[in-house]
């Protein structure tokens, strides 16, 4: 139905392009004749200027056919498409001089005594008709050029676009896959630390491991889930921790039910709070916790990281966020959003580290995040 409405578009500014220029002909005979105190045939002038030009819009598509087979190089010039060039201007002038000749005769009936037969008509006005098609067929030509350059530049366009989108999932699916095995790597650690001391809470965190991987693996090829599913994986790791850490880790969900359907990176949630639980939890035998907000903005959603930790020390480097999994959420934020982002780690007033992330609200999976760039 588009290719159909854009096909119309393009016909009717055709047609509308070649009775613009019928008219201005038109109104400039008209201008002359009444300024030489003439009483033009207003009647036979319209048939007439109407039958030049509409002659050259069906003379148009073999042009445009032409065109393409062989089109003009200015840079650098090649003599045998100019010469070919000139070869088919005479021949369509020729052509059309010869159509224009034919009709014209059977309109002015003033012509059959003027002249005495169509061959002297067309050879007294076969050279003041060619030199205004080549006037014509020049322009043809030129808008012919343009459009074909207008059409190779937006196919240039296009296929930078897909490559470029095509890079972007590639380095997104990198991203994804760098945080399994540095997942994998953190969580295997602290199992082994608790196969001597502790067996069952060893197998515990095992069996919730597997609950996880089988998470994962299930939503493996996509970049997107919904927070509701999201949730559950964070829900899913965080219990793997709390097997190991037991009373000393308290969690706390609090998420607004109307934003469990918009989608969010997979597993964007789990090195954030893997990063709460490496330094708010582990490092201190105290109990802490880990609170995760999430609320619907207008069309942008809020998910906050609350841990009882220390917090950032900005002097200190080695603790400012920069580690594996924050750096590849950065990256993966900026590659699915573009500036359409907010990814924020600050220092509570009563202790602790607040991560803030805000992505726009989006609900439907065949809308790839990639569009809000």
């Amino acid at each position: 139905m588009i290719d159909i409405r854009r096909r119309l578009s393009y016909i009717t500014a055709f047609f509308a392009i070649w009775t613009l220029l019928a008219l201005v002909l038109i109104s400039l005979s008209l201008a002359t004749a009444l300024s030489g105190g003439n009483q033009p045939n207003v009647r036979l002038l319209f048939l007439i200027q109407f039958t030049r030009f509409y002659t050259w819009a069906g003379l148009s598509p073999f042009i445009y056919r032409f065109v393409r087979r062989f089109p003009v190089e200015i840079r650098p010039l090649r003599w045998r498409k100019l010469l070919v060039h000139v070869a088919a201007l005479l021949l369509f002038c020729t052509i059309h001089q010869t159509i224009f000749a034919l009709i014209t005769w059977q309109l002015d009936p003033a012509l059959h005594t003027r002249f005495a037969s169509i061959f002297d008509y067309y050879l007294g006005n076969f050279f003041s008709g060619v030199y205004l098609g080549v006037l014509v067929y020049a322009l043809i030509v030129f808008a012919i050029q343009a459009f074909l350059f207008y059409q190779n530049f937006r196919a240039e366009e296009e296929k930078k676009l897909r490559v470029t989108a095509q890079l972007a999932k590639a380095e997104l699916h990198a991203l994804k896959m760098q945080l399994q095995p540095h997942f994998l790597f953190n969580t295997l650690h602290s199992i082994s630390s608790l196969v001597l001391e502790d067996p069952p809470k060893a197998n515990g965190m095992i069996a919730r491991l597997g609950d996880f991987l089988r998470l994962t693996l299930e939503h493996s090829e996509r970049q997107t889930v919904t927070l509701k599913e999201e949730i559950e994986f964070a829900r899913c790791y965080l219990e793997i921790e709390q097997v190991r850490f037991s009373d000393r880790l308290k969690i706390d969900f609090n998420v607004d039910p109307a934003s469990l359907t918009a989608q969010v990176p997979h597993l964007i949630l789990q090195p954030i709070v893997e990063n709460a639980v490496q330094h708010a939890i582990a490092p201190h035998a105290a109990n802490g916790f880990i609170k995760i907000n999430a609320k619907r903005f207008g069309d942008a959603i809020r998910i906050e990281v609350a841990d009882s930790g220390a917090g950032i020390n900005p002097d200190d480097d080695s603790n400012d966020g920069r580690g594996v999994g924050l750096t590849n959420v950065r990256s993966r934020l900026k590659q699915l959003y573009g500036s359409h982002h907010k990814f924020e780690l600050t220092n509570k007033s009563a202790g602790g580290l607040i991560v803030v992330l805000e992505i726009p609200f989006v609900t439907d999976t065949n809308e790839s995040p990639l569009t809000v760039q």
